[in-house]
């Protein structure tokens, strides 16, 4: 059976990301972020700014299973922590800065906490990561998502295709993405994802965790 691999990327077709983060390995920066905010930002006002990923595949087939969840950094990768605590420390402060979080798009009050992921691909700004309006498709990793075993599968909402431009595929299903080319199921997930600073937060500098993306392939 061939390997299928997966590519994360910022844009559509795009190359793999690629930053260079504290510690020396190749991962994903979120840049700077400042109590009472979120990162990546670009308005706080305005509700603008995220991290954007495309998840797509090298298969012949579809990948399904699709899904995406936390994990303390290294454990599964073996990379080298560059933090400014411990890797075990800052996925304990995550966690609790999501099970924490209240649900302010884009924390107006200073009360919205660790990792959030939008998967509405069309989401407009002004409603983008409105946990309390689009509870089933604004995740907070917290009480979910910490592990394999509550892992967020990918929506249909997530599903997308380079028409160009980007697309919604036709008739998607959660956690599948088609193989290059396909615009029934998509041949891509758009994820979008901000890490929110509480007014009340105290870490040491530097934040790290691993991202982790689960699927399952039959080619």
């Amino acid at each position: 059976m061939a390997v299928v691999n997966i590519t994360l990327s910022e844009t559509l077709g795009g190359a793999s990301i690629a930053d260079t983060i504290a510690g020396g390995s190749t991962g994903i920066g979120y840049g700077n972020a400042q109590n009472g905010n979120y990162v990546p930002v670009v308005s706080k006002a305005a509700n603008t700014g995220a991290k954007t990923i495309f998840i797509s595949h090298n298969g012949a087939n579809f990948i399904e299973q699709c899904g995406v969840y936390i994990a303390q950094f290294g454990v599964g990768t073996g990379a080298s922590y560059g933090g400014g605590n411990t890797a075990a420390a800052d996925f304990a402060q995550l966690i609790a800065a999501g099970v924490a979080s209240q649900g302010s798009k884009n924390n107006a009050d200073g009360l919205s906490g660790g990792l959030w992921m939008e998967t509405r691909s069309n989401a407009l700004d002004s409603e983008a990561f409105d946990r309390d309006t689009y509870a089933a498709n604004v995740k907070t990793f917290g009480t979910l998502g910490v592990d394999l075993a509550s892992y967020f599968l990918i929506p249909t909402e997530s599903m997308v295709y380079n028409l160009p431009p980007k697309t919604l595929a036709t008739t998607p299903v959660a956690g599948r993405i088609g193989p290059a080319g396909n615009t029934v199921l998509g041949d891509a997930a758009h994820l979008k994802f901000r890490f929110y600073v509480p007014n009340v937060f105290t870490g040491n500098g530097i934040l790290q965790w691993d991202t982790a993306f689960t699927y399952a392939f039959t080619s």
